[in-house]
């Protein structure tokens, strides 16, 4: 009876250690599913490190050159290109600025030009048909063509006589005529003279933005280089914390 009843306890708790032992199936999963979550942890530290920011000692170097080439062509270019937004904006201003005072000069210019060529056939009958600057100079110069002539033979100038009296003549109706004509002729000639000013001064500020342009990018390369900046990231932040340490030094 004894051995009936030590047998019967022996064979409860081999049943119930048996129930309590994961299956080969069981183990399999258990398995599965680890993996798999250490599979979705180390693709979301992937995922975190592609998305960290860069560390500003991998910024593309600027290419002097580039920027030189970039202001001569237009002002203020090759300063944006080099992060200078301030002297962008002034060289692209006084381009700006410059182009249009040279439109103006250049436009009053040839308002002044008609209006003399105009006068000129009213009041001394000069026939506008292919004259040049040179001829409305000597119209303004003397009262007529004959008067003109006869100076010119007097210096012996053959070179400059008008030989086809009909297609150069011109003969003022009065001396103030004439003094009308003299002043719109030089109000004209000065807006050319200025206009001609002005686009030196264009040219000259194509070149002054271009050497700048090549100082900016030293400075900026300059000022990257004493720069200092450390970023460090731990955990992906979803399952781990994130935590982030940053060190940026000037110099």
């Amino acid at each position: 009876m004894k051995r009936i009843a030590v047998l019967f306890v022996l064979f409860a708790l081999f049943h119930v250690a048996a129930a309590n032992e994961p299956t080969l199936h069981q183990k399999s999963f258990s398995a599965s599913a680890h993996l798999q979550t250490f599979a979705l942890m180390q693709n979301l530290d992937d995922e975190t490190i592609s998305k960290a920011p860069q560390a500003n000692h991998e910024k593309i170097t600027k290419n002097k050159g580039k920027a030189f080439f970039m202001s001569l062509l237009l002002p203020g270019w090759g300063q944006h290109y080099a992060e200078s937004k301030t002297k962008r904006a002034v060289f692209l201003g006084i381009e700006v600025g410059l182009w249009l005072s040279y439109a103006g000069f250049t436009t009053y210019g040839n308002w002044r030009q008609e209006d003399y060529e105009t006068y000129a056939a009213t009041h001394a009958g000069v026939n506008l048909e292919g004259k040049n600057n040179t001829y409305f100079i000597d119209v303004g110069n003397f009262a007529s063509i004959y008067e003109h002539n006869a100076y010119r033979l007097q210096q012996r100038n053959f070179n400059k006589y008008y030989q086809d009296i009909d297609f150069y003549f011109w003969e003022w109706d009065s001396q103030q005529s004439r003094d009308a004509f003299d002043r719109l002729r030089i109000s004209a000639d000065t807006a050319d003279n200025r206009a001609l000013f002005v686009l030196g001064a264009i040219v000259a500020n194509h070149i002054v933005s271009a050497i700048d342009a090549v100082w900016s990018v030293h400075r900026y390369e300059k000022s990257r280089l004493s720069t200092i900046d450390w970023d460090v990231r731990f955990g992906d932040g979803r399952i781990q914390p994130t935590v982030n340490v940053s060190f940026t030094a000037h110099f």
